[in-house]
C-alpha cells in the first residue's frame, strides 16, 4: 500500500509473518531519518536557519504592516501554509512523476507559476 501524498497521517500496512498486518508511519520514519543521519541534519539546520530568517526578514514586517493598517495578516499566513504545502507535494512528488499532477489533466488548466 502506498500513501505518500496524504499529508496527515500517512501509514501503511505490510503483511508481516503469521499474517499479522505491521502499521507503518512513514511521516514518523521519514523525521527519524532526517533527525539520525548527518545529511540529516545539515539539511534541516539549514532550512530552519534560512526559513527562520525569511519570517524573520521578510514576513514578519508585511503582516505587522498589513494589521497596523487594519488588515487581516492571518489571511497571508493560510496563504503562505497552503503554497508550503504545494512546495512539499511537488518536492514529494518530482515533475515527471505520474501523482505530482503535473502535466494537468486538463491542458486548458496550466500549473500556477510561482
Amino acid at each position: 500500500m502506498d500513501d505518500r501524498g496524504q499529508r496527515s497521517g500517512r501509514t501503511g500496512g505490510a503483511d508481516h509473518e503469521g499474517g499479522d498486518v505491521i502499521e507503518v508511519d512513514f511521516e514518523l520514519v521519514e523525521r527519524a531519518v532526517l533527525n539520525d543521519t548527518e545529511a540529516g541534519r545539515t539539511i534541516q539546520a539549514a532550512f530552519i536557519e534560512h526559513f527562520g530568517r525569511f519570517v524573520e526578514v521578510t514576513v514578519r514586517p508585511v503582516l505587522r504592516d498589513i494589521a497596523a493598517d487594519g488588515g487581516q495578516p492571518q489571511l497571508l499566513v493560510n496563504g503562505l501554509a497552503e503554497l508550503m504545502r504545494s512546495v512539499a507535494d511537488s518536492i514529494e512528488f518530482p515533475l515527471d512523476h505520474p501523482r505530482s499532477g503535473f502535466p494537468p489533466a486538463d491542458p486548458a488548466d496550466p500549473p500556477a507559476t510561482p
